[in-house]
């Protein structure tokens, strides 16, 4: 558009020189019609574009490393033409922070309705947010521009590489199975479960006496029973990150989606929860099936990925229902994340930090590696695709 407007001006300054120097009317005349010509692409950028209605549409979801394609529907409203119209069309991982844009330039008659199709890519998980908020107006010779605004956005998921986990975590004999059908912190009244052998305390039922024990004891010791849980385990993901890094983002998604799917495959009663920032409400749900792993998983990354700070276990323990859990499985990847300590007090508390330290707590630690391991793929995204990842009990 510089370009354009410095070449009018030329021609502008060479009529009326020439118009001087000559002193012909034809000079004369040619200038006075550019700037008949100027002001009336001047006034077509002032009618244009007012009433054009711009609306953006991608997929549900897509697949990490792979093109998606998205829509923009344009419509002008008004008889009067859109000349040429400019913007540029910004995405944002609201994940991992990859951000990137789509320079976009269409035309569009009076009430005429028009599609422009666009590709998009991310080289990581997550939700991807489309934004075309504002653009330009211009006039058929590109001299004249007028901001418009469109305020329209638009987001797809997309979904992590599935992998198989190698912590013991995600194994039967990584649990102790009965201690996850009765509460470890806590007693209750189900007789079926003995919770803790103690000393008579006045007020005690005589019924809780354990009275073999008692007598080789010489002393009157009570059997506390324990307290059922509905199912066995929490799972918590956390996405906020202080300091973004995509390759700890990548590995909390893999890393949520391998507990799920392990404790799905081992029948182990568990269920997840997300915060959902665009309700404000914490969601509990049953992993049963692959389909309940996906729509959690789904929910985690399109609902829970623009935090400001971690929420997850705090909006958790605002309301955590009636439902009983004995174990609660926390993943995070920020180094320093502390949320989990607020759970130890219902139960107890596993830890996976990705891209996070837990050596001194007594866990283990793997390198996980994520994404796909096609090596073409690490080429193109020159790295390796591992991160170190730590479980660990919260005592």
């Amino acid at each position: 558009m510089i370009k354009d407007r410095i070449l009018w001006l030329l021609w502008l300054v060479c009529m009326a020189g020439a118009a001087v120097i000559t002193g012909t009317w034809l000079f004369a005349a040619v200038l006075l019609l550019t700037v008949l010509i100027l002001i009336f692409s001047a006034g077509s950028v002032v009618l244009s574009g007012k009433k054009a209605v711009i609306k953006l549409h991608l997929p549900k979801a897509s697949e990490r490393m792979e093109c998606f394609h998205g829509k923009m529907y344009l419509e002008n409203q008004s008889a009067w033409p859109v000349f040429g119209g400019a913007g540029v069309l910004r995405w944002e991982n609201l994940f991992t922070g990859e951000k990137g844009v789509i320079p976009i330039s269409f035309s569009l008659g009076g009430k005429e309705k028009q599609v422009i199709g666009f590709e998009a890519g991310s080289n990581w998980c997550g939700c991807i947010r489309f934004c075309f908020s504002d653009w330009k107006c211009q006039d058929f010779f590109r001299v004249f521009s007028l901001k418009r605004k469109a305020d329209t956005c638009a987001y797809t998921v997309v979904m992590p590489e599935r992998q198989k986990g190698e912590l013991s975590l995600f194994t039967r004999e990584g649990f102790d199975m009965e201690s996850f059908r009765y509460s470890g912190s806590r007693p209750g009244d189900d007789p079926g479960e003995t919770y803790d052998i103690r000393e008579y305390r006045s007020g005690d039922s005589i019924r809780q006496i354990h009275w073999k024990l008692s007598g080789k004891l010489d002393d009157i010791m009570i059997r506390e029973k324990s307290f059922p849980v509905d199912d066995t385990v929490l799972i918590l993901a956390e996405a906020f990150q202080a300091d973004r890094d995509p390759q700890r983002a990548e590995t909390v998604a893999e890393v949520f989606s391998a507990v799920l799917q392990s404790f799905m495959e081992k029948k182990i009663s568990c269920q997840a929860g997300v915060y959902d920032h665009s309700t404000g409400k914490f969601r509990l749900e049953k992993i049963r099936t692959e389909e309940d792993r996906e729509n959690i998983l789904y929910r985690f990354l399109r609902y829970g990925s623009d935090a400001k700070t971690p929420v997850t276990v705090r909006e958790y323990l605002k309301d955590p229902g009636t439902q009983n859990f004995a174990n609660y499985v926390y993943i995070t990847g920020d180094p320093q994340d502390k949320e989990a300590e607020l759970l130890a007090a219902k139960g107890e508390v596993t830890i996976v930090g990705c891209g996070t330290g837990g050596r001194d707590s007594g866990g283990e630690q793997v390198l996980w590696k994520y994404g796909s391991q096609n090596p073409k793929d690490s080429q193109k995204q020159h790295m390796e695709n591992n991160c170190p990842v730590s479980c660990w009990k919260l005592h």
